[in-house]
């Protein structure tokens, strides 16, 4: 709980309102926020492990989602394996995967992350559309977005900065032909 309440005082010093009304009008801001957001988060608690920059980078992706009014599932479970979350819904990811993207938050080391995918992969079979949230670079097949810019070194294939994850979703939306009601232009 610690965790989303320094999430949201962040959120509520800058004006929930604000964060809103700007990524309505420019949605590239998203991309200023969360930066902003994951650097005082940091700044704040002083922590760097993987388990709190994961929790810090799960719970802001979730404000983000909602602000944006990006259609998403958060914290589901299918065939027994817990989802963090899935783009646009369940029905799509168990109807047409490669117009679903399952989005997991990597909170330990990377042989966790390496046994789940392969559960992962007979729920979504298309690597591309599995994406892992992480502090540093995983050595994965599927697209690995990082929390620290600086951790990922220099742009390799499948390798992302966390603070374009919006963009990203809302990209990869547009391009499936999702018809979901969005606030942004």
């Amino acid at each position: 709980m610690e965790i989303v309440d320094t999430i949201y005082s962040i959120i509520n010093s800058i004006g929930k309102e604000k964060i809103q009304s700007d990524i309505t009008s420019d949605l590239s801001l998203t991309r200023h926020y969360i930066k902003f957001i994951m650097a005082q988060c940091e700044k704040l608690t002083g922590a760097t492990d993987a388990e709190t920059m994961g929790s810090f980078s799960e719970a802001l992706l979730h404000f983000m989602l909602t602000v944006t009014t990006l259609p998403s599932a958060r914290k589901v479970q299918i065939n027994n394996i817990d989802l963090d979350i899935v783009i646009p819904n369940l029905h799509t990811l168990r109807n047409s995967p490669n117009k679903a993207i399952i989005i997991q938050v990597s909170k330990d080391n990377c042989l966790a992350i390496q046994e789940l995918l392969g559960s992962l992969a007979l729920i979504q079979p298309n690597y591309r559309n599995l994406w892992i949230i992480s502090g540093k670079p995983l050595l994965v097949e599927c697209i690995n977005y990082i929390i620290n810019p600086l951790e990922s070194g220099t742009a390799s294939v499948g390798k992302r900065n966390f603070h374009n994850i919006i963009i990203d979703i809302n990209k990869f939306l547009e391009e499936t032909g999702d018809k979901s009601l969005r606030l942004f232009q």
